[in-house]
C-alpha cells in the first residue's frame, strides 16, 4: 500500500552510525511512498536523503556516564525543545534511532504530553537497549513505550519477545554494507612480507583522548621489533587534524593518518587491528580481519561500567557467536604492553588466525539469517513497516 502525498515524518539520530542507519531507513521509505517531507536530527548521509536537520548531530552525541552527567541540563532542555517542535510540526510517525538515553526521554515526555492533547502519532525506536550487555532490566522502562522497537540482531528478537511482543528483526544495514562490498568474498591470504595494521580510537573526542597515547606507546615500543609492519590510523574528519600532529611528534615513517571515507576499502587492504570497541568491531570480523578490541574511559565511566557492564556480551561478534572470538582489553588492561603481546600472536600465526576469523564471519552471517542475502533487505523492509504503521494508524 503506498502513502498518500505530503506525509510528514520526523526523525532522530544522535551519532554517525546511527545517521548511517537513518540513511537506510529513509531510502527505504521513499521506495515505498511519495512525497516524503523528513525533519528532525541527523548527519550527512540523512540530509542527502532529504532529511532538514534541526541541530547538530553532534550535540547529542555524548558518552561515558561521566559527560552524560555533565551535559544532562542540556539534553533535558533539547527533549523539551524537540517536544514542542513535533507538536507544532505534528509529523504522521516520530522515528528516533540508537541514542539510547535521550530516545527514551523523548518518548516518555512525547506519550505524557499525548495524554493531554488531541494530537497523537506513532513511536518507533531504531536500535533498542543492548539488554544482552547491560542488563535485561533495561528493557522493563522501554516496555510499550513505543509502538514498535527495531532491533539489528536475530538473537535480539528472541531475548526482547519474553518482555514484549513490539520487538522485530528487519535485518542489518551494516552488513549489507559489508555483503555489497563483494571484494571481501574470498578469504584473505597473507601473500606480502609487508603487514597492514589498523589502529581504530574511535571517533569521538573521549575515546581518542584515552586510546590513542596508548597506540602511540605501542609504535613507539614494537618500531624497532617488528620491521614490516604499517600502522594506519584512520579517524573521522573533524579529528584528524588533531590526531595527525600527536602522530607526527613521534616522528615513525611507517605510520599513515587517513580520514574515514571509504571505510571498506581500508579494512579491504589490512591484515590486522586494534579498534575501540563498538559497531568497527564487527565489521572488521565480517571482513576476516584478525581483531583485538580495546576500551578506555574515565574512571568513573569505568567504574559504573564494570558494575552493570557483561563484558562476556560488550563486544558484538562475542555476543553473536556466543563466545571470545575477540580479545577485549578493558580500561587498565587496555595499554600497549597487552596490545602488543596479542599483536604478536596474531603476526606470528597470521594465517590460523586468518581461517579462524573467516570461520567467525561466515557463522555470524548465518546467525543473521544471511544465508542467502537475497532474502533480507533491511531498508525496504524497514520502509514497508512504516508506511504500513502510518496508513494502520490513520485507519
Amino acid at each position: 500500500m503506498q502513502l498518500m502525498n505530503n506525509k510528514k515524518i520526523f526523525i532522530l539520530a544522535g551519532e554517525t552510525s546511527g545517521d548511517f542507519i537513518g540513511s537506510c531507513v529513509m531510502r527505504g521509505i521513499k521506495q515505498n511512498a511519495r512525497n516524503i517531507k523528513f525533519l528532525g536530527v541527523g548527519g550527512n548521509l540523512m540530509q542527502k536523503e532529504g532529511l532538514k536537520s534541526l541541530y547538530d548531530i553532534n550535540e547529542f552525541n555524548v558518552i561515558g556516564f561521566l559527560n552524560t552527567f555533565i551535559k544532562l541540563k542540556k539534553l533535558k532542555n533539547y527533549v523539551n525543545e524537540i517536544v514542542k517542535i513535533i507538536f507544532r510540526e505534528k509529523p504522521d510517525i516520530v522515528i528516533t534511532i540508537d541514542t539510547k538515553g535521550f530516545s527514551f526521554a523523548l518518548a516518555k515526555s512525547l506519550k505524557l504530553s499525548f495524554v493531554k492533547s488531541a494530537f497523537k502519532c506513532p513511536l518507533i525506536h531504531f536500535v533498542p537497549p543492548t539488554i544482552w550487555a547491560y542488563g535485561k532490566s533495561r528493557i522493563k522502562k522501554w516496555k510499550n513505550l513505543h509502538d514498535k522497537l527495531i532491533c539489528l540482531y536475530k538473537i535480539e528478537e528472541d531475548i526482547f519477545k519474553t518482555y514484549t511482543n513490539r520487538c522485530v528483526y528487519l535485518g542489518n544495514p551494516i552488513v549489507e554494507k559489508v555483503l555489497s562490498y563483494k571484494e571481501i568474498k574470498n578469504s584473505k591470504v597473507s601473500n606480502s612480507k609487508q603487514i597492514r595494521c589498523l589502529l581504530l580510537p574511535g571517533s569521538r573526542s573521549s575515546e581518542i583522548k584515552y586510546i590513542l597515547p596508548e597506540f602511540i606507546h605501542l609504535i613507539k615500543k614494537s618500531h624497532n621489533e617488528i620491521k614490516n609492519i604499517n600502522w594506519v590510523i584512520p579517524t573521522t574528519k573533524s579529528q584528524y587534524s588533531s590526531v595527525l600532529s600527536k602522530i607526527n611528534k613521534i616522528k615513525i615513517e611507517s605510520i599513515e593518518v587517513v580520514v574515514l571515507e571509504d571505510n571498506y576499502k581500508i579494512l579491504k587492504s589490512a591484515d590486522v587491528a586494534i579498534a575501540c570497541s563498538g559497531t568497527i568491531t564487527l565489521e572488521l570480523v565480517l571482513f576476516k580481519i584478525p581483531t583485538i578490541a580495546v576500551y578506555k574511559t574515565d574512571f568513573l565511566s569505568a567504574l559504573i561500567g564494570r558494575i552493570i557492564v557483561n563484558f562476556k556480551n560488550v563486544i558484538l561478534p562475542n555476543f553473536l557467536l556466543k563466545k571470545n572470538a575477540v580479545p577485549f582489553l578493558f580500561q587498565e588492561k587496555c595499554n600497549y604492553i597487552q596490545m602488543q603481546k596479542i599483536l604478536y600472536n596474531y603476526i606470528k600465526n597470521m594465517d590460523s588466525k586468518n581461517k579462524i576469523f573467516n570461520e567467525h564471519s561466515n557463522n555470524i552471517l548465518h546467525n543473521m539469517s544471511y544465508i542467502n542475502p537475497k532474502t533480507t533487505n533491511f531498508s525496504n523492509n524497514s520502509g514497508r513497516m512504516i508506511v504500513n504503521i502510518m496508513n494502520d494508524f490513520q485507519s
